[in-house]
């Protein structure tokens, strides 16, 4: 499915408004000056999300981008991150890697598509 390059510069967030911190494993290939996220990179959510307690449900901690990798375009052999039209692909997840919703992807640059 078609969508645009996810790059660190997009603003991602878990579904209760936690901020997402993009960390690429790689600096070399950009899109509008921002490093490009794949698959394999350290996406984690900032301590404010609003789910918070010891008991579930649990504060998201980190997002899982596979469902949105591309089938064709590669960084250092690794997919790219693709976000097609509409909620973001992927899922946030516990500290448990309890699912606990889809990532909200805005501010995304819209020159470069991939498939």
């Amino acid at each position: 499915m078609p969508g645009f390059v996810l790059t660190t510069a997009a603003t991602v967030a878990c579904t209760h408004q936690g901020q997402a911190v993009l960390t690429p494993g790689q600096q070399q290939v950009l899109a509008g000056g921002a490093p490009l996220v794949t698959t394999s990179d350290v996406n984690a959510v900032a301590p404010s999300c609003a789910l918070s307690g010891s008991s579930p449900p649990t504060p998201c901690v980190k997002l899982d981008f596979s469902p949105a990798a591309s089938t064709r375009i590669l960084v250092h052999g690794r997919p790219v991150v693709l976000q097609p039209a509409g909620p973001g692909t992927g899922t946030c997840l516990s500290a448990a890697q309890a699912p606990q919703g889809t990532p909200v992807v805005s501010a995304i640059q819209q020159r470069v598509v991939g498939t």
